[in-house]
């Protein structure tokens, strides 16, 4: 065991497209980003964690299971699962802090589970690869906390590279990196809005097209094309409507990753926002606040905008020239504090990094 200070930076995670398409076995396209969770700990007997932004400090066993419903959840969560899965790390005593803005959509629950595993990997030689600590915070997230989510933010957290996407078949785990042109960047905006009904919308989007996936005899999205959907008589009207968006969308991710590597931006940002239109339109996933974003980004220039994340609430992300980026993300932030002046709104210039990483102090 290595008793020395250690530092984790675990990444957030932007989805430039591929949304409610991980729970099905589709594509996605997500950027880790330099926005993080940040864990300053050292091995200890029981687990000590102060976390900034809650100003809270707590302690308990490494075998305590009992889930308390805040933010300790994700924590005892990595412990349970861990010794489910036959391991048994001992403590630490830390510290969180974060750039990386909570409830944003930008998957800050699977960037502090990260985290927390990276670190017990590395100080009890648990000998986890990037793949199975992806997988056992997804397990925490799915099994412990009680969301439902795909493998799709773990995945990114855990291993994505700088100036890269990561093009992910959540069905196979294979991934190919597809690189982010050097003359633009992502704009990241949180609407300030709080993402209220994503639980419960969530798990209704996903039982509606997991179910239709059964009744069509397939395990994933990808099998299919839209003529599947459409003329499939055993669908009633909203699984076509659902699933037909996960089955655009699929095609729109491998569109998306082949016009990256070509440097193809107009092609790009025009496939961003089409994407965003149907997630609004037959998703049903968007909000007021989320189109405003959207029309007024590509108003202002972008090649292309789209809600990220599960939608609902939370953020949008644009595709900007890399010397527009400032100025484009101040002028969008007025727009947005003049139109919707009560929300706690802010944007963010995203950079591609790498996934989840442990240093020695």
């Amino acid at each position: 065991m290595d008793t020395h200070t250690h530092r984790v930076v675990s990444p957030g995670r932007v989805n430039l497209i591929g949304d409610h398409t991980d729970y099905t076995g589709g594509f996605v396209l997500p950027v880790a980003t330099d926005l993080h969770t940040r864990l300053e700990a050292s091995p200890a007997n029981e687990v000590t964690l102060y976390s900034e932004a809650a100003n809270d400090r707590r302690s308990f066993a490494v075998d305590d299971q009992e889930a308390n419903g805040d933010w300790t959840d994700y924590v005892k969560g990595c412990y349970t699962v861990l010794r489910e899965e036959g391991y048994a790390p001992g403590g630490f005593d830390g510290e969180l802090s974060a750039t990386l803005p909570l409830g944003s959509g930008l998957s800050s629950s699977a960037s502090l589970e990260l985290a927390v595993v990276a670190f017990l990997n590395e100080i009890y030689s648990l000998g986890l690869s990037r793949e199975r600590m992806a997988q056992i915070s997804q397990r925490v997230e799915n099994d412990f906390v009680g969301v439902s989510c795909g493998i799709m933010d773990q995945f990114a957290v855990a291993l994505g590279q700088s100036g890269h996407a990561l093009h992910i078949d959540t069905g196979s785990l294979a991934y190919d990196p597809i690189p982010i042109p050097d003359d633009v960047r992502l704009v990241v905006y949180h609407t300030g809005v709080e993402r209220s009904l994503v639980e419960t919308a969530y798990n209704e989007r996903r039982e509606t097209v997991e179910g239709a996936l059964e009744s069509l005899g397939v395990n994933s999205s990808t099998e299919l094309g839209e003529e599947d959907v459409t003329d499939a008589g055993s669908l009633s009207e909203l699984q076509r409507q659902r699933l037909g968006y996960v089955v655009r969308e699929n095609k729109r991710v491998l569109r998306v990753a082949d016009s990256l590597a070509g440097n193809d931006l107009e092609t790009v940002g025009s496939i961003l926002t089409a994407a965003h239109a149907d997630i609004a339109v037959n998703y049903e996933a968007s909000c007021q606040e989320l189109d405003f974003v959207v029309d007024q980004a590509v108003d202002r220039g972008a090649y292309g905008a789209r809600l990220t994340g599960a939608g609902w609430g939370g953020a949008a992300v644009a595709l900007v020239d890399a010397d527009d980026a400032s100025v484009f993300a101040r002028s969008l932030h007025e727009r947005y504090r003049a139109q919707f002046p009560d929300y706690e709104s802010n944007y963010y210039l995203v950079t591609p990094s790498d996934g989840v990483r442990v240093e020695r102090q």
